[in-house]
């Protein structure tokens, strides 16, 4: 009997995992430029809130330079959280022309 509950419990908690995600979308700036054609967008893991991967860089500028954006319209951020927040998935995009 305590096999089975044992068993139950790890399935259980098993799925909570990998259905504990989430997914956040922040404005981030705004200019008075229209909305162009292009956007860019690069993304970065991070793990226990602190630890990223060594060479994740998804920053603005490194977004706009990979799309050819030369005037930003505006920039969105969105997190994606997985297992209740150990690992996040932060993606930046620049929209522009």
């Amino acid at each position: 009997m305590k096999k089975i509950i044992l068993k139950a419990s790890a399935f259980v908690f098993a799925g909570l995992m990998l259905a504990s995600c989430c997914t956040v979308s922040i404005p981030v700036a705004a200019t008075s430029n229209p909305v162009g054609s292009k956007c860019g967008e690069t993304s970065s893991y991070i793990y226990l809130g602190a630890f990223g991967a060594k060479g994740q860089d998804s920053g603005i500028q490194q977004c706009a330079q990979k799309a050819g954006i030369k005037e930003i319209s505006h920039v969105d951020s969105y997190v994606k959280n997985y297992f209740f927040g150990v690992v996040q998935k932060r993606t930046i995009k620049v929209y522009g022309e």
